[in-house]
């Protein structure tokens, strides 16, 4: 097992602000500390939204503060594939044996 697997299952069940609003070299990435900003305060303004529909029939608020939620999930996934293309990881080559390959 790779250095990495270990570290990857042992720390599978930790989560991490900091982890999310990183890139892949350890900096606080702009787009992922923005992103977890406008969900949190779309989601408060989701949950305002859902009193002002109950007491008048109106979903303006929800409606944009749902908008806004998927900008802010955007703005995370951008930060994650950015963080894609610039880290590459080395695989060790593997050689099979012919013994040990599968009848075709």
């Amino acid at each position: 097992m790779t250095n990495l697997k270990q570290i990857v299952q042992e720390n599978i069940n930790k989560f991490s602000f900091a982890q999310m609003t990183s890139n892949a070299n350890g900096k606080t990435s702009s787009s992922g500390t923005m992103g977890v900003y406008i969900i949190i305060f779309s989601m408060i303004a989701f949950l305002y939204g859902c009193i002002e529909f109950h007491s008048s029939n109106k979903a303006d608020i929800m409606m944009y503060a749902s908008a806004n939620i998927l900008v802010g999930a955007g703005l995370l996934g951008y930060r994650k594939s950015k963080d894609k293309a610039t880290v590459e990881v080395e695989t060790p080559e593997v050689e099979v044996k012919p013994e040990e390959q599968p009848p075709a």
